[in-house]
C-alpha cells in the first residue's frame, strides 16, 4: 500500500466502520509509524506518513451534489463535479450511497430535488435514486483510468438491527457477531433500492 491513497464515500454506517476498521488495521500493523489525522466536514483523512499512504471517508450520502440556495437544501440529480473534485487521483474509491434516499420527514437530506433546470418537491425515491447513481456512473466511465483506480459500489448495507433477520440468538442488533451469515440464514427484507443497482 506504500504510496497509496484510499477513500470511502457515502455516508452508510457499513461503509464508515469499514474506513475505521482499515484505519485501526494499519495502525496496528504500522504502530510505530507517525500519523496524522486531518478531521473536516464532508472529507476527513487518516494518513501514515511515513508510507505515504492515506485512508479518508468522504461523507456525500447521494453521491451526487447537494446545495443550499436561498435557504433551501437542493439535491442536484444530475450534478456531481463539486463531490467529485475529491475523488481525483485517488488510487481506490469505494462508493456506498441508497440508504439516505428513501428517509422522509426531518431524516430526509433535501428540501427540492433539482434535475437540469427543474426542482421537484419530491418525486419517487427509487427513481431519484437511478437518476442520481447514472450520473455517478456518468463520471466514473469519463473521468476514471480503471488502470490506475480501483472503483467499487458498496450499494446498501443489509439491515442489522433486527437478529431473527439472521437466525440469531435474542438481542438487540448486530454486536458481538463475529462471523458472516452462512448459506441462507439471512431472511431479511431485500432492500427496494437493490433493484435499482441490480437493474443498472
Amino acid at each position: 500500500m506504500r504510496g497509496k491513497s484510499v477513500m470511502f464515500v457515502g455516508d452508510d454506517s457499513l461503509g464508515r466502520n469499514q474506513w475505521e476498521s482499515l484505519v485501526c488495521m494499519l495502525n496496528a500493523a504500522a504502530p510505530r509509524s507517525p500519523t496524522q489525522f486531518i478531521r473536516g466536514d464532508p472529507l476527513s483523512t487518516y494518513k501514515f506518513l511515513e508510507y505515504g499512504v492515506s485512508i479518508s471517508f468522504h461523507r456525500a450520502p447521494y453521491l451526487v451534489d447537494t446545495d443550499v440556495v436561498r435557504g433551501k437544501r437542493i439535491l442536484r440529480l444530475d450534478d456531481i463535479s463539486v463531490n467529485s473534485k475529491m475523488w481525483r487521483g485517488v488510487d481506490v474509491l469505494s462508493f456506498n450511497s441508497g440508504h439516505w434516499w428513501t428517509h422522509k420527514g426531518s431524516m430526509q437530506g433535501w428540501d427540492y430535488m433539482r434535475e437540469g433546470g427543474a426542482y421537484h418537491a419530491d418525486m419517487d425515491r427509487l427513481v431519484a435514486f437511478q437518476k442520481g447513481l447514472t450520473t455517478w456512473a456518468n463520471w466514473v466511465d469519463r473521468n476514471v483510468d480503471r488502470a490506475k483506480t480501483k472503483v467499487f459500489l458498496q450499494s446498501i448495507s443489509p439491515t442489522h438491527y433486527n437478529p431473527t433477520e439472521w437466525s440469531a440468538p435474542v438481542s438487540r442488533n448486530c454486536y458481538g457477531e463475529t462471523a458472516p451469515a452462512s448459506g441462507r440464514n439471512y431472511s431479511g427484507a431485500y432492500p427496494e433500492q437493490m433493484r435499482v443497482v441490480r437493474g443498472w
